[in-house]
């Protein structure tokens, strides 16, 4: 029996920013014929709003345009973490003199006109190639070696950013009952594989915008948008996977968590501290009472 196919990655975003609608008609064939998905604005101001609402991973922009220049979009658009990351390439027919501006404005390339359809896909494939790797080399950066979950770096800077925000959220500490049991009697290989299968079976449960962080050792740390009721039941199948994986280990989790509220803010410390004092109550309750569930409400 053959393997099924693989997924299709979905195509690239392109933005085109031009105040000539020419220039745009031309662009979009050229980008939409090598299968792309292309979205136009003719302004400064309507580009910075697809920008925001698309999150483009590639954005073609003429230097010259009334108003809001193509300068100003990419100062814009380098300065806002959402969008910062995009490839920028001006589209110009000013004198190369301007290249060593446009790069100091945080450019990364340049097109110029009139457009040649051979430099256009030429450049655009050569920087969503480049913009991927910087990509995939900053997300390894974040992630944890064994696991593959966010590491403690990214959890801090992702737990500011929510803290500075006005969504509700949970902060969840989670760590393994008897971990050193499993590494001393089964050897550190298991317990690895137990770390690792754990980081499966939670990863597969989260929803979207919650993450996932492996703080060091059998330590993990998550946001969540649910209610602290959710979080037994969501100890209890996680314990059943892992049982199910690991007969004739030790299966605990111990399981402690803080709310965060707009209304009643608080600090990414303060929140952690809260939730290892819980996981700490927790892991003191399941010593002589195993199976009982007892993530607490904030």
């Amino acid at each position: 029996m053959s393997s099924p196919p693989l997924p299709l990655a979905p195509p690239h975003q392109v933005l085109v920013v031009d105040d000539d609608p020419d220039c745009r008609r031309i662009l979009r064939k050229f980008l939409e014929k090598d299968g792309y998905r292309v979205a136009c604005a003719a302004d400064g101001p309507g580009a910075l709003m697809q920008a925001r609402a698309l999150k483009p991973d590639l954005i073609i922009c003429d230097w010259m345009m009334p108003g809001m220049d193509g300068p100003q979009v990419c100062q814009a658009v380098k300065a806002d973490p959402a969008l910062k990351d995009a490839f920028f390439i001006f589209l110009t027919a000013l004198d190369k003199s301007f290249i060593g501006d446009g790069i100091s404005q945080g450019a990364d390339d340049f097109i110029t006109k009139p457009i040649d359809p051979v430099e256009v896909r030429a450049k655009v494939k050569a920087g969503l190639r480049l913009s991927r790797t910087q990509k995939d080399l900053l997300d390894w950066a974040h992630r944890d070696a064994l696991t593959g979950t966010y590491n403690r770096r990214y959890w801090e800077a992702a737990l500011a950013e929510a803290c500075r925000g006005r969504v509700p959220f949970l902060v969840a500490t989670l760590d393994v009952d008897r971990f050193k049991e499993i590494n001393d009697r089964w050897g550190h290989p298991q317990g690895d594989a137990f770390l690792q299968e754990l980081a499966r079976i939670f990863s597969r449960r989260l929803q979207p915008g919650e993450i996932l962080a492996r703080l060091g050792g059998d330590e993990f740390a998550a946001l969540l948008y649910r209610l602290p009721a959710d979080l037994p039941s969501l100890r209890r199948r996680m314990e059943e996977e892992l049982g199910a994986a690991f007969p004739g280990l030790p299966v605990g989790l111990s399981l402690g968590c803080a709310r965060f509220h707009h209304d009643r803010p608080a600090s990414p410390e303060a929140l952690m501290a809260r939730a290892d004092r819980r996981l700490y109550q927790d892991k003191q309750r399941r010593r002589g009472l195993f199976n009982q569930p007892s993530a607490t409400n904030d």
